[in-house]
């Protein structure tokens, strides 16, 4: 799962970083392979990912990233058309630093490979105010949804030691497809031409379904009396109330007789 990821988020990452990255990485790929003659030769590796090592926050030589992650709160059933709902990525500097310009990306991926950015409403609150989340569609048919908010938003700052708590917004359309849908969350630290992925959070696992059935009122006629017709569950309930009547009379005489 962290390998897809990390092919989902290598374009997102050099979108953050800025034109010259982006540039830099065209200029590679439309670069001619180097194949040697020799035992077979070997192409050129693609771009490296974000390296821990670089990270801003924290020492760069632990293994672990240094912002945890999770996400919480949020909801295990979606309507399509439904209200937006609300759920809490909870971000935790785990160094002695202050970590700054953490900008999360979200990756939704689906069974069936159907959804689509268009299906999706997203927005986070930050300091400045909410903002609406960019969505992207992968050729992995994934979107990637950049917490991004422009030059107004530099990003989420995280104390050393502290944390912080982002609510995330998300809807889908009343066209979404229907199924379950999974969510995993990379941070991602921008400076200036680069990025660097400084932590992670997964598993949200929910489903989008179809509008919910309204419940019928108080005091309405069943479907089945609808479809019947009142009348004759009237002359229905109307014989019924004969046997009864009828019963209670012979029960009657029957008591006459043995007196």
């Amino acid at each position: 799962m962290r390998l897809r990821k990390a092919l989902a988020l290598s374009g997102v990452l050099l979108a953050l970083a800025g034109p010259a990255a982006a540039a830099a990485h065209a200029a590679h790929a439309a670069a001619p392979r180097d194949i040697g003659s020799g035992s077979g030769g070997a192409a050129k590796p693609a771009p490296a990912l974000p390296s821990r090592a670089k990270a801003v926050c924290g020492d760069g030589k632990s293994a672990e990233f240094p912002i945890g992650a999770r996400i919480r709160g949020g909801p295990a059933v979606y309507r399509r058309g439904g209200d937006i709902q609300t759920w809490y990525l909870d971000l935790t500097n785990t160094t002695r630093t202050s970590c700054t310009a953490i900008h999360p990306v979200v990756v939704f991926s689906d069974k069936a490979r159907t959804l689509r950015p268009q299906h999706l409403r997203m927005e986070f609150q930050a300091p400045a105010g909410t903002f609406p989340v960019s969505l992207e569609r992968t050729d992995r048919d994934e979107i990637v949804a950049v917490f991004d908010g422009g030059s107004a938003f530099p990003g989420f700052s995280v104390a050393p030691g502290g944390s912080a708590t982002v609510k995330v917004g998300l809807s889908f359309a009343p066209d979404a497809p229907t199924g379950e849908v999974v969510a995993d969350a990379a941070l991602v630290q921008r400076a200036a031409d680069d990025g660097e992925w400084v932590g992670e959070a997964g598993g949200y696992r929910f489903s989008v379904e179809g509008p919910e059935q309204p419940a019928a009122p108080a005091g309405a006629v069943p479907d089945g009396l609808a479809r019947t017709g009142v009348k004759e569950w009237a002359y229905a309930g109307a014989a019924a109330g004969a046997l009864v009547v009828g019963g209670a009379l012979l029960l009657g005489a029957r008591r006459l007789r043995a007196r």
